[in-house]
């Protein structure tokens, strides 16, 4: 196949007494003209070769329609008000309003007429505790550097006050409304150039005043790497401040009215503990001594950890969310992988557990994040599973009804179908479950086109359904899609977490060459039928199977990847990441970052499978260099006749706010490639 010519160049760096070539280096300057026409041509190449995939039209129609379901995000209520966001056929989802269960929806942000050029999307929002305001968050072509907004919700207006550099806010309204505290990054300029994307802060707003002049609570002289989350008591005297350090949260309780004096409720520790306040308590959720997580309490003017008191011991399931009730203790525990509501009085026994359709992976219950406390006698949240997109749910405590608050049908008939959960060795032993989905007719012959998925890192627990919408356009097709629950995740627990880490990073890439290994033992696949999809951190995992296991996959995906991991923590916000891969810096990191990095072990003559790298030019989290460089190394070293393609998305970021038309013909060029590549009928 020929490729746009690509010029190598002699770059050498010496680390730690080795050296290390880069001949690609110069695709890093994605403002240099040759670069941007390099990456014209590749995009070009791209486009031309999977338009021409047969029946390639016919498939973009069919997940424009699966797409085209909507999306329904968790509601949050406030004084009767009940707020949600909801997509259909536009492109971004729309914020709506309605007064209780029964009321009519209306408009309260819509993204979709901010601009006709580039893609606006809502990155969050957080209510005023009487619901008179509104702030939110607007970011441009997925980039997710949101801009701070407030709007009146009774009349509508939109106030004068606009707060830039807001990613990732975490706020807390005063009790009166008439100010916030909240999260924001420095202006570029501010602090020394490459800073500007960390230096997170704590600010405290009022309302009508420059936000140049907001003062600065929190954050001054700490790790310019943390992230804060921050939550207020009911009376606004007491703040609450996580202290995000990927693998380490730290708590601080702040008095408000006593010279904003700090106390530590938890520092220093490596565990992972959050918090939030109710009736004069800190409810504290943790995995210190418990990888599992243990759920406490202590009084707000005795935080420290020798005054704390048991409320749920660690149990065999690790605990994901908590919500606090006046009389009840609502856990959102994982089994296997999946998701379940137990219910617990105020004196820690259990008393039920929600009846939910099996395999479920469940959303909200109250809070955005994993503990919260509230005194509202009902909560929302979501359930999806592989057949039902987005179900909304309201439990009523008083009463103990489950009921449906708004929901989108399944787009298959779901008794055609069937859900397995196996369990497989890895390759030092250990007991690895995954998911497998396909139509009951299937017969397990070796020759059914299967797309394996995975992650394993961040302590991202991957659930049902971990694939968009779209997943119904391969199982439609008689296709199977399996997603292994991989080490590096949460779903069993702190350790699982740990197991695929820094040094023990390898765990993660056997876990999933084993499950492809078992796939093809147990019949449901052979090599060339069997393709491989991953995303951001899943991006490094495919792009690892191309360097150890390029011979058991028939097709590839490796969606806004890290590849270069010797230089990745250079670039964007890669340093927050540092404490989960660790850094080439450090000559003992190096050593094993080394072995598996994707760009520094392609061989001259390796034979790759078909190969479908996709970035994306806002991405603010993964540098869309990483997929330029190993497409280049990989169109040089190439040996097989197999294509190795490249397209770099404009007004896009992490996957992240992409309107329904450039998803669409993203989900379409990756479901169509790799099941032209491992027989798909379609």
């Amino acid at each position: 196949m020929k490729y746009p010519e690509t010029e190598r160049k002699e770059v050498v760096d010496t680390l730690h007494g080795v050296e290390i070539k880069d001949p690609y280096r110069w695709l890093e300057n994605y403002e240099d003209p040759k670069v941007k026409d390099w990456l014209a041509k590749q995009n070009q190449l791209t486009k031309e070769k999977i338009e021409k995939i047969p029946n390639y039209n016919k498939a973009l129609e069919k997940i424009k329609d699966y797409l085209s379901l909507g999306t329904l995000s968790v509601p949050k209520e406030k004084k009767g008000y009940i707020f949600f966001q909801k997509a259909t056929t536009e492109s971004q989802p729309v914020l709506y309003v309605q007064k209780g269960k029964t009321g009519e929806p209306k408009v309260l942000v819509n993204p979709n007429e901010l601009s006709k050029e580039n893609p606006v999307s809502l990155d969050w929002y957080f209510i005023s505790p009487n619901a008179k305001y509104l702030v939110y968050g607007l970011s441009n072509n997925g980039d997710e550097w949101s801009l701070l907004h407030i709007k009146n919700v009774e009349t509508g207006e939109i106030l004068d006050d606009k707060i830039p550099r807001t990613r990732f806010c975490s706020l807390a309204w005063l009790p009166d409304e008439s100010g916030f505290y909240y999260t924001r990054y420095p202006e570029p300029g501010t602090v020394p150039k490459g800073q500007e994307n960390y230096n997170k802060h704590v600010f405290l707003h009022i309302i009508g005043t420059d936000w140049l002049n907001d003062d600065k609570i929190f954050g001054e002289g700490r790790s310019p790497t943390n992230h804060y989350s921050i939550s207020l008591s009911e009376e606004g005297r007491y703040l609450l401040i996580g202290v995000s350090k990927y693998s380490k949260h730290d708590l601080h309780i702040m008095d408000l009215e006593n010279n904003n004096e700090l106390s530590e409720v938890i520092a220093d520790d490596d565990s992972i503990t959050t918090g939030s306040l109710l009736d004069g308590e800190i409810w504290i959720l943790t995995n210190k001594d418990a990888p599992k997580k243990t759920l406490y309490k202590t009084k707000i003017n005795s935080p420290s950890q020798n005054n704390w008191q048991v409320v749920i011991p660690e149990t065999d399931n690790p605990i994901s969310q908590v919500l606090i009730t006046k009389n009840n203790i609502f856990l959102k525990v994982m089994k296997n992988a999946a998701d379940f509501i137990q219910i617990y009085s105020k004196e820690c026994k259990l008393q039920s557990e929600l009846d939910l359709p099996k395999f479920s992976s469940i959303l909200g219950m109250g809070g955005d994040g994993s503990i919260a406390a509230n005194d509202q006698d009902n909560f929302y949240f979501s359930l999806m599973n592989f057949f039902y997109p987005t179900s909304i749910y309201n439990y009523d405590i008083k009463t103990k009804d489950l009921t449906i608050f708004k929901g989108i049908k399944p787009p298959l008939n779901i008794e055609d179908y069937i859900v397995k959960q196996e369990w497989y060795e890895s390759k030092d032993g250990t007991k690895v479950s995954m998911f497998i989905v396909h139509k009951k007719s299937i017969e397990l012959d070796g020759s059914n086109p299967t797309m394996l998925n995975g992650y394993g890192g961040f302590n991202l627990p991957i659930k049902p359904p971990y694939l968009k919408y779209s997943r119904f356009f391969w199982l439609e097709n008689n296709g199977i899609v399996a997603v292994a629950n991989l080490r590096g995740g949460s779903e069993y627990g702190e350790e699982w977490h740990k197991a695929g880490m820094l040094e023990k990073k390898q765990n993660v890439f056997d876990d999933f060459i084993y499950a492809a290994k078992w796939l093809i033992k147990n019949k449901y696949t052979s090599q060339k039928h069997l393709c491989i999809n991953g995303r951001s951190n899943g991006g490094l995992l495919t792009g690892v199977m191309l360097t150890q296991e390029s011979d058991l996959f028939g097709a590839v995906y490796v969606g806004v990847p890290l590849l270069d991991m010797i230089r990745y923590h250079l670039f964007s916000i890669a340093r927050y990441w540092i404490p989960e891969y660790g850094s080439a810096e450090d000559p003992e990191q190096f050593k094993y970052i080394l072995k598996y990095s994707p760009y520094h072990n392609v061989k001259k003559g390796a034979k790759f499978p078909a190969t479908y790298l996709v970035a994306a030019a806002s991405d603010s989290r993964v540098d869309a260099l990483h997929a330029m460089k190993m497409t280049a190394l990989m169109q040089w070293a190439n040996d097989s006749k197999e294509p190795i393609l490249l397209f770099v998305e404009g007004q896009a970021g992490h996957g992240v706010g992409k309107p329904l038309e450039k998803l669409a013909e993203t989900e379409t060029d990756l479901y169509t490639f790799l099941g032209w590549k491992t027989g798909l009928k379609f």
